[in-house]
């Protein structure tokens, strides 16, 4: 399985379960990402241990990457984080966090007013200076947190007093349990509540078995189904890349499923080349009354990669989708870039150009469209002999006379 992830995107520190103890672990992921920031939902990772090179599959939501989202519900703790409004609170010893309505100093004191629930409560405090934060967004709080917590997360266990860091999952032979390292380098093996607790093998193998059948009834057929610890693996062959994005999203949108990992390869009617695939797209993208520009398509061995540019407005919708739909294609991304119509420059001479070229006779069944991008007229579209796209590059010199000009007319 090494071989289908081939791309690492870092080291982080994980519970390896042969080596029985916390080791690097290197990310692999399957197409280039960045983790900056974090990362879009349900992807899959390789975790191989840098040990004993053992592996298992997390999914980026359970791993904390970046800056944590808002309302992710961290806690900061008194005397080891910076209050603002709008923080959760909690002081040791407490029942609950509250929430920080306001807070402000005097001379001694720092004083909160926190709402618990429908109540609110005023809190003093000794004035506390704190110098440097170890988690500056805060803390899940275990044990009541640990359905939400992540990979990487900084925890405080508030019945023992302890902070740690999450560094697993792992299941024991009859419950899934959180691993979090403390900081004395204890581990601690937290078992999950149930409704977050993995489904047996069989159940969840059934459950997705018959909700393919229910939405995709004849390519179902040619899929296979493989289950362990809530990740569902699926082989076979399909139709195209629509039909293979649209099962996984059907999997990734099942409540009891960890994720996805799809291995699904899309089946070859007849040999495509990747010029045909890229004259396709070129034809697609060059439909009347399509409002797209400066669009660019690369094809490599059926990974189609696609940019342009559109009025925001007029935004392709199905463009993607219908793409994916073309036979041959394998994979897909589609960057598009859209523009205000009022931030569009120079619009009238252009709609003025494209109607003169349209009235030519001698540019009879051309599709050619203009647009001024990046400081300079922009030619797309069709013409059908050299003579048409030098005559077309010939009428729009004449009229923006030293204004550059790009040529882009595909010959067909």
């Amino acid at each position: 399985m090494r071989k289908q992830f081939p791309y690492k995107l870092l080291t982080q520190k994980m519970f390896c379960c042969r080596c029985q103890r916390v080791t690097d672990h290197g990310l692999f992921a399957r197409e280039p990402y960045s983790t900056h920031g974090g990362m879009e939902p349900k992807i899959p990772l390789l975790c191989s241990c840098e040990v004993c090179q053992n592996i298992i599959v997390c999914f980026s939501n359970e791993f904390r990457f970046g800056a944590s989202e808002k309302n992710a519900e961290y806690t900061k703790i008194y005397g080891y984080n910076r209050i603002t409004p709008g923080n959760w609170l909690y002081f040791k010893g407490a029942v609950k966090p509250g929430l920080v309505k306001s807070c402000f100093q005097t001379r001694d004191k720092e004083i909160y007013v926190l709402a618990y629930g429908a109540k609110d409560e005023k809190v003093e405090c000794p004035k506390h200076l704190v110098n440097s934060e170890e988690s500056p967004d805060g803390y899940r709080l275990l044990p009541v947190q640990s359905a939400l917590t992540l990979i990487g997360d900084h925890v405080y266990h508030a019945i023992r007093d302890m902070f740690g860091v999450a560094v697993g999952f792992v299941n024991d032979g009859e419950k899934d349990k959180l691993v979090v390292q403390m900081n004395d380098n204890s581990l601690l093996f937290i078992t999950l509540p149930q409704v977050v607790q993995n489904l047996p093998n069989a159940k969840l193998s059934d459950m997705t078995r018959n909700k393919l059948m229910q939405f995709f009834p004849e390519e179902s057929r040619h899929v296979s189904i493989t289950v362990g610890q809530g990740i569902v693996y699926l082989d076979g062959l399909v139709k195209n890349l629509s039909v293979k994005r649209a099962i996984r999203a059907c999997v990734n949108g099942m409540q009891r499923a960890r994720g996805c990992v799809d291995f699904m390869k899309i089946r070859a009617e007849s040999y495509i080349s990747d010029e045909q695939i890229e004259k396709s797209i070129l034809s697609l993208l060059e439909t009347p009354g399509l409002r797209v520009f400066n669009y660019k398509v690369q094809v490599e061995q059926g990974r189609v990669l696609v940019s342009l540019g559109c009025i925001r407005e007029y935004f392709p919708k199905e463009i993607e989708s219908k793409i994916a739909e073309f036979p041959g294609v394998q994979d897909l991304s589609v960057k598009i870039d859209s523009i205000p119509m009022d931030e569009m420059e120079n619009t009238k001479v252009c709609k003025e150009l494209e109607y003169e070229l349209s009235v030519n006779s001698r540019l009879a069944d051309s599709l050619i469209r203009v647009n001024y991008v990046d400081e300079k007229y922009l030619l797309e579209g069709k013409v059908h002999s050299l003579i048409q796209k030098q005559l077309a590059m010939f009428c729009v010199a004449r009229r923006v006379l030293s204004t550059s000009i790009e040529n882009r007319l595909r010959i067909v």
